[in-house]
């Protein structure tokens, strides 16, 4: 017995090995990757996003090793971001299938988002962001989507990863809290005084800031120089 075991079990290595083959697959995705470079070479300058609503999304070949697409004609209207394209499928070199999609097209933007949740007052580096592709239609005059415009600024409330930042999230740094004591510097073309008063509200460099005249407890404007000190406007 211990003979024939081992007869066998040589003539099993020696008999050649069966492999099976995976399919060849077009999915929706290569679909997606075919028709968004297809935008590109009829001259659309912006990455697209792109939705399929109609036409075969999925083509699977048992008997081919490799499948590829081909938009043999691509029609779009810029202005309801509608298109639609003859997609042919060769397997193997071979024509194996035609289909129409139809579907929507949005042009992308590139933008800066926090890539980590920014807690409120904290001042903002380039560290915090990341670039991300997002539909241009969402980016709105309220957004602020450039590097150079964010770092420096303070967060105003907390930031969430991956989210756009508008405006009203962040601002100059504030170096005056309402209720310090500042001096005021009044500047004329033949003089210069200062004085003592009380902010009235929390301000940056470069802000207008009312303040109030200790002596006489008058209310003025003037703007803020640096953190002890704001020049007053004369009228």
């Amino acid at each position: 017995m211990k003979k024939i075991a081992l007869y066998l079990l040589g003539l099993a290595l020696m008999l050649p090995r069966i492999v099976w083959a995976a399919p060849a697959v077009v999915s929706e995705k290569d679909l997606h990757e075919a028709l968004a470079s297809e935008f590109v070479n009829q001259g659309v300058d912006e990455a697209v996003d792109i939705e399929i609503f109609g036409g075969q999304t999925n083509f699977v070949y048992e008997d081919a090793d490799t499948a590829k697409v081909m938009i043999s004609l691509l029609k779009y209207d810029a202005l309801q971001n509608k298109f639609t394209a003859d997609v042919e499928i060769f397997a193997d070199g071979q024509s194996k299938d035609k289909t129409v999609l139809m579907g929507k097209y949005y042009p992308l933007q590139e933008v800066w988002v926090p890539k980590v949740n920014i807690t409120k007052g904290e001042l903002l580096t380039a560290k915090q962001f990341k670039t991300v592709s997002i539909r241009a239609s969402r980016v709105k005059p309220m957004h602020i989507i450039d590097l150079e415009k964010l770092v420096g600024k303070e967060a105003k409330r907390s930031l969430k990863e991956g989210r756009l930042v508008t405006d009203r999230d962040v601002g100059n740094k504030i170096i005056i809290k309402k209720g310090d004591i500042v001096s005021l510097l009044y500047r004329t073309e033949h003089m210069q005084i200062t004085a003592k008063a009380e902010a009235q509200r929390d301000a940056a460099k470069g802000d207008k800031i009312e303040v109030m005249n200790i002596k006489s407890r008058k209310i003025l404007f003037g703007t803020v120089l640096d953190k002890d000190t704001v020049s007053v406007d004369v009228q």
